[in-house]
């Protein structure tokens, strides 16, 4: 029989699934634009060298043990990735607005002044006269809406503490390093470039996720930054040993037209 030859080309989306016993089909989320997967097998294994021929030949090799390393070069950096990687939490929280909220009572020409929320409109300050006066934008401060920064320009005869009033939209905040290792179910979906877009399936049945190695925020190069997830395939004992898709992970691909 000839050997049909099949080269290695791939492109695909990776997507995750809380790990659990049984699956839900729905609950698989594509992690996004990902240039990089690879699983790397270790053998663990015993060797023992004779002491008796002078040359410490090797007489005994065995394995004893085998694991499976996964790594995942991704570039998605929405807060549900960054949480994934940084073992974070997602926070919603809901638009609102304040009034007035101090900007401190010792303020100069010059200082910048953080509001407590971000993504801010309709921005007013005003000072603390019996009459509160509205200081005018653009000549007593600027306010950064993205930021909710406010800079001081010009004091004047006005009475602090300044007050700011404002909206701010909805925004998701991602909590670092609160919650302990979540394990997924992993899924491959595969276009084979070097064979015409065949498709393949690959599964990590069960990944235990490192914590990213770095979380690159400012930017050189000519290309966008991105995050390398790293994990182990874990022994998935739902899986029957003897089972088709063993107990770590499986390839799965569309047999040949004979």
């Amino acid at each position: 029989m000839s050997l049909l030859e099949k080269y290695q080309y791939g492109q695909g989306r990776i997507s995750l699934a809380p790990w659990a016993t049984t699956i839900d089909p729905a609950s698989y989320q594509w992690i996004g634009d990902a240039d990089g997967f690879s699983l790397k097998p270790t053998s663990d294994k015993v060797q023992h060298k004779e002491s008796y021929s002078g040359q410490k030949g090797l007489v005994r090799s065995f394995p004893v043990g085998a694991s499976l390393d996964v790594t995942i070069n991704g570039y998605q950096f929405d807060a549900a990735a960054i949480a994934r990687v940084m073992r974070g939490t997602v926070a919603n929280i809901a638009l609102g607005t304040v009034t007035d909220e101090s900007l401190g009572t010792t303020r100069a020409v010059g200082d910048e002044v953080y509001l407590a929320n971000p993504f801010v409109s309709s921005v007013v300050v005003k000072d603390s006269t019996g009459t509160p006066m509205t200081l005018v934008e653009g000549t007593d401060y600027t306010v950064d809406l993205d930021f909710g920064r406010i800079t001081i320009l010009n004091i004047g005869t006005y009475v602090q503490p300044f007050k700011a009033s404002y909206s701010y939209a909805a925004r998701n905040t991602v909590g670092i390093l609160k919650t302990g290792q979540q394990l997924y179910a992993l899924r491959y979906d595969e276009l084979n470039l070097a064979e015409g877009n065949e498709p393949r399936i690959v599964q990590v049945h069960k990944l235990a996720p490192d914590l990213v190695q770095e979380l690159q925020l400012i930017s050189t190069g000519t290309d966008v930054s991105g995050m390398q997830l790293t994990g182990a395939a874990l022994l998935d004992s739902s899986k029957p040993a003897s089972g088709d898709l063993g107990q770590f992970a499986a390839v799965i691909e569309k047999a040949p037209v004979a």
